[in-house]
């Protein structure tokens, strides 16, 4: 047994859920139960090896998301839209309900802007509007919960984005024109959950932008060139036409990245406050210099 409080981890062998669970741990500060529908998994069994207790949790039964939370101070919750869909927003309040009923004192949200009304139903985001649905109705009952947006990871690049030219060169193509794209390091949502976590009540009801970088997509580009030491393009495509590529999940993609060239959220006091939180955050130039490895199949 141990003394340090508990924090419930939802997708913990996922992107946002493993940063958490990691930070959470490796900090020493806080024990963690993680949550995953296969224990057995490598990834399960990589986070039990840092000392998180992992347990078998079905998020559709309310019972078994209680009994998980059972003694927690705090839950990380997040949901994924292409393994559940259309119940997403059920799953996720049933998940909700059932930790806060157990008595966590806070409820960090992971979610995203509302896209389908904004935009007057032009753009489809089924994957933000699940989410917003549920932080809209949190907020509206004054339950103890701090969301965070993420932006765009930066991780998206070496396997997604760059790719090389018939030419030879380097280059990717997003619809996004000369506006500030946000993006970040899943890695660093982790030190960011932390510190919501050790606020307590004191930002309850936030909604916290975490964001480390946020420039226009040529100078992405230009960071990459000065990291690789070979020219790397932006190229901007229009909407329609990337929203046709080969590429998984391209429709929704476009989508999502038209969403934020409308609709510029995510501003420099929102980079600010994310520094406040985690002095650490990492510039897309910074993380590049340090993942050079993962862009070694296209240098």
């Amino acid at each position: 047994m141990t003394d340090r409080p508990l924090v419930l981890v939802t997708g913990a062998t996922g992107a946002q859920g493993g940063s958490v669970a990691r930070h959470l741990l490796r900090s020493g500060r806080w024990a963690v139960r993680a949550v995953t529908r296969d224990p057995g998994s490598a990834a399960a069994g990589a986070l039990a090896a840092l000392g998180a207790d992992v347990v078998a949790c079905d998020l559709t039964d309310a019972r078994q998301v209680r009994r998980a939370a059972t003694g927690v101070r705090a839950a990380f919750l997040v949901t994924d839209y292409w393994s559940l869909k259309e119940r997403e927003y059920e799953v996720a309040r049933t998940t909700a309900d059932a930790v806060l009923s157990a008595g966590a004192e806070t409820l960090v949200h992971s979610s995203l802007p509302e896209a389908h009304r904004r935009s007057g139903g032009a753009l489809s985001l089924p994957h933000h509007d699940g989410k917003a649905r549920l932080e809209e109705e949190l907020r509206g009952r004054g339950a103890p919960v701090v969301t965070v947006h993420l932006s765009t990871y930066y991780e998206n690049w070496p396997a997604r984005r760059l790719r090389r030219e018939p030419d030879g060169s380097l280059a990717f193509a997003l619809p996004h024109g000369d506006t500030p794209l946000p993006a970040v390091s899943v890695a660093d949502l982790g030190p960011v959950v932390a510190a919501v976590v050790a606020a307590g009540r004191t930002l309850h009801g936030e909604v916290v932008k975490v964001v480390g970088d946020l420039r226009p997509a040529a100078a992405y580009a230009a960071d990459l060139t000065r990291v690789f030491g070979v020219p790397v393009a932006y190229r901007d495509v229009p909407y329609e036409t990337y929203r046709e590529l080969p590429l998984p999940h391209a429709h929704a993609i476009a989508d999502m990245l038209e969403f934020t060239r409308r609709h510029p959220d995510v501003t420099p006091a929102d980079v600010a406050h994310a520094r406040t939180l985690h002095p650490g955050m990492r510039t897309f130039s910074d993380w590049a210099e340090s993942a050079r490895g993962q862009f070694a199949h296209l240098l």
